[in-house]
């Protein structure tokens, strides 16, 4: 046997530990500002091992050191000397860079210091490619924590917003709207509006909740963010605007409880009318056909303008349906009550008042029951010829009659 062997042995597994190179040893011997200084002169082959060594110090020594200026200023350098390069990060191995990333969480909840925990925030991203999770978890834990305490990091709170906002899951969004819901951060409202859409994007059912406990006007406003920022698919936006419309249906009562929220769920009815119609989702049949009615209502109250009742009547029929042919003909109907109130009071046969409906209105309705051709409104169409519209609306009444299907 060669008496030798386990001495090559030996060697072979522990020369390593003595293969660190000069700057190496002298970082892990210097003092803090001896480690400062090496880190202000490192050769970028050695950046990422002496960073990772500074962190580690960092992380060992901070119940000793954490209040120490010249401490800080060190963590603030091996945080720094971290590559940001995404070409050289690449090259970084899997298991590297998730060390990394959880060496950097770490830094960030053991020091409460804004700048280094803005040059966190700046480099974590960069390396959470393999603790998506965790970091989920970290960020949202930050921002829940800072919500409620109104921490004010600009740079901190806006760089975690942003993140949350491209890897979040639907405890981040629930984060995300209860901020956006606070306007606590009116300096970062981008992007917070930008998070919480992206967020949205993917995750239907969350967004659906979020409607669902709304007020009329937050309701309104994240509808109209969705449809701004337009980063959901086209069908997607249909689909929320549809379920979200039926909710304000079935919440009206509760919803507008104020001339502030009447006018702000009008609002609501118009620009989800717009989405539907435009797009002439099918789906939106029943939403749509129920609206009309809130719409009349709101017209009638005047929280709604005669220009969008009508753009709404026009627009209504691109989704079309049995029973929104027999709202608008009871809507036809009832101005033809009107009319013919009027008829009855000019022969004395009456005194009851009356005004004239809108003359834009009652064409609006007759041109749209024309184009539904649903047979349910001949009576009403036909009864126009015999009171005092003007010749136009007669004229109209009879084209739609025209088009009607038996």
């Amino acid at each position: 046997m060669n008496i030798f062997l386990p001495c090559i042995v030996i060697f072979l597994f522990v020369s390593p530990a003595f293969a660190a190179s000069v700057s190496e040893k002298a970082f892990v011997k210097g003092n803090i500002s001896e480690k400062i200084t090496i880190l202000q002169h490192i050769d970028e082959t050695e950046q990422i091992t002496i960073a990772q060594k500074g962190l580690d110090f960092s992380i060992e020594n901070a119940a000793v050191l954490g209040n120490d200026e010249e401490f800080k200023n060190l963590i603030l350098f091996c945080v720094n000397t971290l590559p940001s390069d995404s070409a050289k990060i690449k090259k970084i191995k899997k298991k590297e860079q998730t060390k990394i990333s959880e060496q950097l969480m770490t830094v960030f909840k053991i020091f409460d210091d804004k700048k280094i925990r803005s040059s966190v925030m700046e480099r974590l991203p960069l390396y959470s490619k393999y603790t998506n999770e965790l970091t989920v978890d970290f960020l949202n834990d930050y921002l829940s924590t800072a919500y409620k305490s109104g921490e004010t990091a600009e740079n901190v709170i806006e760089g975690a917003i942003v993140q949350i906002g491209q890897i979040g899951n639907e405890d981040s969004l629930s984060i995300v709207y209860s901020i956006w819901h606070s306007h606590i951060w009116p300096a970062y409202q981008k992007s917070i509006d930008e998070a919480l859409v992206t967020l949205s994007k993917d995750s239907f059912s969350d967004t659906i909740k979020i409607f669902s406990i709304s007020n009329i006007i937050e309701f309104k406003q994240y509808f109209s963010l969705l449809h701004e920022f337009q980063k959901k698919s086209q069908n997607s936006l249909c689909s929320v605007a549809e379920n979200a419309l039926l909710i304000a249906i079935n919440n009206a009562e509760k919803l507008k409880a104020t001339d502030e929220e009447k006018r702000a769920f009008s609002d609501f009815q118009i620009e989800t009318h717009e989405v539907l119609t435009e797009n002439k989702w099918s789906h939106a049949a029943e939403a749509i056909s129920k609206s009309m009615l809130l719409a009349k209502q709101a017209y009638s109250e005047g929280f709604l303008r005669e220009e969008e009742f009508v753009k709404m009547i026009s627009s209504s029929v691109q989704i079309p349906s049995h029973e929104l042919a027999q709202n608008l003909t009871e809507m036809l109907s009832e101005c033809n009550g009107a009319v013919e109130k009027i008829d009855r009071i000019v022969v004395g046969d009456s005194n009851e008042k009356s005004s004239m409906p809108a003359k834009n209105v009652v064409l609006a309705l007759i041109k749209a029951l024309g184009e539904l051709g649903d047979k349910t409104a001949f009576d009403t169409l036909l009864y126009v010829a015999y009171i005092s519209y003007p010749l136009e609306v007669i004229d109209e009444a009879k084209a739609s009659l025209a088009k009607l299907k038996w």
